[in-house]
C-alpha cells in the first residue's frame, strides 16, 4: 500500500509540473493510444510492472544485465510503437541472436487493459526521464540501439 501511495504521489507531481501533460501518447496517428495522463492507469501499470517485470528490467524499467531498458524509447524486438510494445508484452520476445527470446508471453496472466496500463507506465516514465534530462530524447536523434547496462 505504501508503495502505491508513493507511486501515486510521484505521478501526481509529474502532472502538476507538466511533465505528463499529453492526454495520450501515440507514435503516429494509427498507433495504439496510451493514456499517459490517466494517473490511475499509470499507477496500475507501475504496480504490475513492479510485480511482473522489474526483476528483469529493473526499477522504472531502466534495464539490467538480464533485460534491456524499456523506459528509454528504444524497443527493437518488434519496434518502437505502442502497438508493437503491447504485442511484445502480450506475445513475448522473438528469438533474435544471442539476446531475446527470454521473455515469455504475458497474455495468459494479464488482461488487455493491464497490458495497456504497463505501456502507459513505460511511456509516462520515458517522458519524465527525457524531461528531467536523465536520458536523451531517442526521437530527436533517431537512436536505434537498445540499452543494456554493464
Amino acid at each position: 500500500m505504501f508503495k502505491l501511495v508513493i507511486t501515486a504521489c510521484f505521478w501526481a507531481s509529474l502532472a502538476v509540473t507538466g511533465l505528463v501533460s499529453a492526454q495520450t501518447h501515440q507514435m503516429h496517428p494509427l498507433d495504439l493510444e496510451v493514456p499517459i495522463a490517466n494517473l490511475e492507469a499509470v499507477a496500475e501499470g507501475a504496480e504490475i510492472f513492479s510485480e511482473k517485470c522489474a526483476a528483469c528490467h529493473g526499477g522504472q524499467g531502466v534495464g539490467t544485465g538480464r533485460a534491456p531498458c524499456v523506459s528509454c524509447g528504444k524497443f527493437m524486438f518488434r519496434g518502437n510503437t505502442n502497438s508493437e510494445i503491447y504485442e511484445t508484452i502480450y506475445s513475448g520476445t522473438p528469438r533474435t541472436g544471442s539476446r531475446g527470446g527470454k521473455m515469455g508471453a504475458f497474455s495468459s496472466m494479464l488482461d488487455k487493459t493491464q497490458i495497456l496500463h504497463i505501456v502507459a507506465y513505460l511511456r509516462a516514465t520515458e517522458k519524465a526521464r527525457i524531461a528531467s534530462g536523465e536520458i536523451a530524447d531517442p526521437y530527436a536523434s533517431n537512436q536505434d540501439a537498445m540499452v543494456f547496462p554493464d
